[in-house]
């Protein structure tokens, strides 16, 4: 799953490791902060509040 954020000066873009569907991050989003793993071993925390747009696609990772 591939999610890109898009504040007011940059775009940062990550491959995540998430188990529920898209809609299910989605909804998370919606009532706080995730913290997310990334594919390289990092964490994220993403907070909606602060984040105008926020993309989440399924994509497959190799």
């Amino acid at each position: 799953m591939t999610i890109t954020i898009y504040t007011n000066y940059l775009i940062m873009t990550y491959n995540i490791v998430f188990t529920g569907t898209k809609e299910e991050l989605a909804h998370a989003l919606d009532e706080g902060p995730v913290l997310v793993s990334t594919t390289d071993g990092t964490q994220v925390l993403i907070n909606a509040l602060l984040t105008p747009i926020i993309e989440i696609k399924d994509t497959p990772l190799s």
